[in-house]
């Protein structure tokens, strides 16, 4: 059953973890999507994570407590109310991106 599912794409891909996220961007641009993470400090910096070309994704936002949401095309800003640690996996042409806040390890 495991590999009928991989040769779907259903199978759970880990893409990404990252500590310290204090939002995203999730861009398409032509052919290729990408997701930037921001992290929380005194100096802005980023990370970029970039999905596979040439396929759309749906993407799901979850356990993320968020403050504003900005969409202006072709990109999507989330800013979070605290810093969290990101995971991000993939389900076929689903991307999840869960979080886990300071308050939530204790």
């Amino acid at each position: 059953m495991e590999a009928a599912e991989a040769r779907r794409g259903s199978a759970e891909e880990l893409i990404e973890v990252a500590e310290t996220a204090a939002g995203l961007i999730f861009a398409v641009a032509e052919d290729r999507s990408w997701i930037e993470i921001l992290f929380d400090g005194d100096l802005m910096h980023t990370k970029t994570v970039n999905l596979p070309g040439a396929t759309l994704f749906t993407l799901y936002i979850e356990e993320i407590p968020h403050k504003t949401t900005v969409y202006e095309h072709p990109r999507t800003t989330i800013y979070f109310d605290r810093p969290c640690d990101l995971r991000i996996t993939r389900e076929g042409q689903r991307v999840i991106i869960t979080g886990l806040t300071a308050q939530d390890e204790s």
